[in-house]
């Protein structure tokens, strides 16, 4: 937790009523659990005072700071170069756990609720998401994606998508931000299901995102929350990545996720 205190929390000395460590701990285990705001358990802090730090840390933009942070970090651990140059881009539609949330629906998938936009590397470790209306369709969101990485990911070369984003949209990637998007298509009489290099792991990461209980459908009202529970997430997934065989894991994983209700 050591890294976790000075890179996200600031090493935060304050005097609180609740350390921010324990503040974090709470809306990761909320995220594992898919428990309700007001149904976090009492060892942990009031749910008040849990969801104003999940609010002004999504306002401050320290989560996606963080985020990226994390990605450089374990991508050099495996001696890759901090910055990827190649990413895969896809997306999920999920169905609506809220009524008063953006829910569209999804023709092709047959899904009413959200859709899960996410761009990632070589690793499955996420670069850029977006969540809209489930109605829109794939290639409406890539440009914004694009947009989101041009500037913090400086090394990226050429995205890899499905035939989603046919069409226009590539060219237009092309021009505004110069990186090539190479659209995947299955060989003519081959049927049934065929990864593609570098494709599937993309679909391993919407797995990833599955094991998230609140992620299991979309309880959020506005896009934007949404969207944090998936940085807060990825987060878990690099967390897991950092200290697989450290004490400050199995610590870590005890506190935040296999607490037991009181």
């Amino acid at each position: 937790m050591v890294y976790i205190n000075k890179e996200f929390l600031e090493n935060d000395s304050h005097k609180r009523k609740y350390s921010l460590q324990s503040v974090l701990e709470a809306i990761l285990y909320l995220l594992s659990g898919g428990c309700q705001w007001r149904r976090l358990p009492h060892d942990y802090p009031k749910w008040k005072s849990v969801y104003y730090y999940y609010h002004k840390w999504r306002m401050e933009g320290r989560v996606e700071h963080f985020l990226e942070k994390l990605v450089r970090k374990v991508r050099r651990k495996r001696g890759q170069t901090s910055s990827p140059t190649v990413a895969a881009i896809d997306a999920q539609s999920v169905k609506w756990g809220s009524r008063h949330g953006d829910n569209g629906y999804d023709g092709n998938k047959k899904v009413k609720g959200v859709k899960r936009n996410i761009l990632t590397d070589r690793n499955g470790f996420i670069l850029a998401r977006k969540v809209c209306n489930a109605g829109i369709h794939d290639s409406k969101t890539a440009h914004e994606l694009c947009g989101q990485v041009n500037d913090i990911w400086e090394d990226l070369e050429k995205f890899l998508s499905d035939r989603g984003c046919r069409g226009d949209v590539a060219a237009d990637i092309e021009k505004d931000f110069g990186i090539e998007l190479e659209v995947s298509n299955t060989p003519n009489g081959v049927k049934g299901f065929l990864p593609k290099p570098l494709r599937w792991v993309v679909e391993r990461t919407f797995a990833w995102l599955d094991s998230c209980r609140r992620l299991a459908r979309n309880y959020e009202i506005l896009n934007e929350s949404a969207e944090e529970m998936i940085d807060f997430a990825a987060i878990k997934i690099l967390i897991n990545k950092i200290y697989t065989t450290s004490y400050d894991y199995f610590y870590y994983s005890e506190q935040c996720v296999n607490k037991k209700l009181t």
